[in-house]
């Protein structure tokens, strides 16, 4: 009698443990449901919302915004090849965005020097852009922002405090 009790626990916490692993293999998906139907709520659009490791798409009528997670470490190789690479820093995410208006690219970096600005400017100008540059020292050190044009592309770099965020945006 005493081994079917026995036995009959060890069968209820199998169940309960293979349907908490169940349910929790699909957290992110239900996670996913509920941030498509938030933002769904908010935008009246219809939204599509992947997302596996450290990686998250977001698809709605004609728009696509990827972000791809810390662990990428790279330049990311769709980026046009008229901007000049940001070699300063250590890539921690990466983010694009596909729309009817064009396309654009968001790179976030650590560990990036202080006294970059001017030296990135220079690879735009190189490059064909036309720059504007802004300075900023501090007794944190230098930072600054430098940006560019060239026809239909437009370029951003923001840094300080050892780090740093690369924009860059196409227009059709």
């Amino acid at each position: 009698m005493r081994e079917r009790s026995i036995l009959r626990l060890a069968g209820i916490s199998l169940a309960i443990i293979v349907a908490c692993g169940a349910l929790s293999s699909c957290q992110k998906k239900a996670g996913d449901v509920l941030l498509e139907k938030a933002i769904e709520q908010s935008t009246g659009n219809k939204v599509d919302i992947n997302s596996g490791g450290q990686n998250i798409t977001i698809q709605s009528e004609g728009q696509k915004i990827q972000i791809q997670g810390s662990e990428s470490g790279v330049w990311p190789n769709d980026i046009p090849g008229d901007v000049p690479k940001f070699a300063y820093g250590q890539i921690k995410a990466v983010t694009r965005s596909d729309s009817p208006d064009g396309k654009s690219w968001s790179v976030v970096f650590d560990n990036v020097p202080g006294n970059i600005i001017k030296s990135y400017e220079a690879l735009l100008k190189n490059s064909g852009f036309q720059t504007v540059s802004t300075i900023i020292t501090s007794n944190e050190g230098e930072g600054g922002t430098v940006s560019g044009e060239k026809e239909k592309l437009k370029v951003v770099l923001i840094t300080g405090n050892g780090s740093g965020s690369l924009t860059v945006v196409k227009e059709p």
